[in-house]
């Protein structure tokens, strides 16, 4: 007779995937467990079982060379439908057993097992012993065993613990690094405009110039304030973003229309680097969203594609308003490597290509992009490939 499958199945078999024991070596621990328990009850056979969506797998045994048998055959299948201890005296007087070609073949009379349960709620796999002749445990085996079943169930978590220690570890290490490059990156990003800045007030201080040149330095100090501002703005974005607080003042808006005004304010800097900036948002995209915000989100998808193009490169901006509205901004610039794609929305991470090319800004742009189209219920998608450019979908609901 085939056991049920736990009303729990879906959680037990990610408690016991979560593991990640299955299919793992010998271990010194769980070979242990399999022979105190061999020798406790006085049985040929000994073993530790975790029971998988389909197969009964054997991480400990002692008296069998099997690795495992198919769930349908497996005796634990059935232990695992409680907390409690199963034992089988007589498999052959048993309307569970009798039929099973599994206890035929191995010779299985006496069965006994304690599960080992995860999270003090999923019941993973079993300590269980095994015997070919009838028998009964006595009450201080049966004691044993069910000891035996909670040390495998505290190896079992304390393996999970351990690795996800070490992940926490490796992820606060990434954190650091990533403190340490933002700190690093900050500080250029301030301390550049700012040394402009006052370089050119010491010569205007210091120096009688004419007005053209007068007004020729303080247009580059305007220039480096607006670029300390944006700083900051993107600063206080990124603590929003922290703590969940971006506000929308959601309307009904023209993606089309939105594409044509950043398309008309990135011109200059298009032209100025020899990059062809191409609109062809030729349809009206009705969508419902922060005009402000959306406006923000495509000048830093478009000023990020100017960076990363080289001159004589194109970059197309297009539409679409079947199904919902979609903009797709296109490049044919320097890329993106395949392993930093999953990176790109990361707060404070630069790719290669910004480092090599010595772009300015400390890498939130597309982390505010991501922001901001998260707060719309939208998705940005980004696929790229290095030396044939990058392309940007952005998806808002209608």
């Amino acid at each position: 007779m085939r056991a049920p499958l736990p009303p729990d199945e879906v959680g037990r078999l990610a408690a016991l995937h979560d593991a990640q024991v299955l299919d793992t070596g010998p271990e010194e621990d769980f070979d242990d467990i399999a022979l105190l328990a061999s020798q406790i009850c006085g049985t040929p056979v000994g073993l530790v079982s975790l029971v998988d969506r389909d197969r009964q797998w054997l991480k400990a045994k002692v008296g069998t060379e099997l690795d495992g048998v198919p769930r349908d055959l497996s005796f634990c299948a059935h232990t695992i439908m409680s907390h409690d201890l199963l034992e089988v005296p007589d498999s052959a007087a048993d309307a569970r057993f009798a039929d099973n070609p599994g206890a035929q073949s191995l010779g299985i009379r006496f069965y006994a097992a304690a599960p080992v349960v995860l999270d003090a709620t999923y019941a993973v796999g079993t300590v269980c012993v095994i015997d070919h002749e009838p028998r009964v445990l006595t009450a201080a085996q049966r004691r044993a065993l069910r000891s035996l079943a909670r040390h495998a169930s505290v190896q079992l978590e304390l393996r999970r613990y351990a690795r996800h220690a070490a992940e926490i570890a490796d992820q606060m290490r990434q954190v650091d690094r990533m403190k340490d490059s933002f700190l690093a990156t900050v500080s250029h990003e301030l301390r550049t405009p700012l040394s402009t800045i006052r370089g050119y007030l010491e010569m205007l201080l210091e120096d009688d110039f004419d007005a053209e040149t007068s007004r020729r330095f303080l247009s580059v100090m305007s220039r480096n304030s607006d670029r300390l501002l944006r700083l900051i703005d993107e600063l206080l974005m990124v603590a929003k973003m922290t703590d969940n607080r971006i506000q929308l003042d959601v309307a009904e808006v023209d993606l089309a229309d939105l594409a044509h005004q950043a398309v008309a304010a990135c011109r200059g800097l298009a032209d100025l680097r020899g990059v062809k900036l191409s609109d062809r948002t030729l349809r009206p995209a009705p969508a419902r969203g922060d005009a402000k915000r959306l406006a923000q989100v495509l000048n830093h998808l478009l000023v990020n594609a100017i960076k990363f193009t080289h001159p004589d490169g194109e970059i197309t901006v297009d539409s679409t308003a079947e199904g919902e509205p979609e903009l797709i901004i296109t490049d044919n610039g320097v890329g993106i490597a395949a392993e930093e794609l999953p990176h790109v929305f990361d707060r404070f991470y630069r790719c290669a290509a910004a480092e090599v090319m010595a772009a300015q800004g400390p890498g939130l742009g597309l982390a505010i992009v991501k922001s901001i189209v998260d707060a719309h219920h939208g998705s940005v998608h980004l696929e790229s490939e290095p030396g044939r450019g990058t392309s940007v979908r952005l998806t808002l609901p209608r």
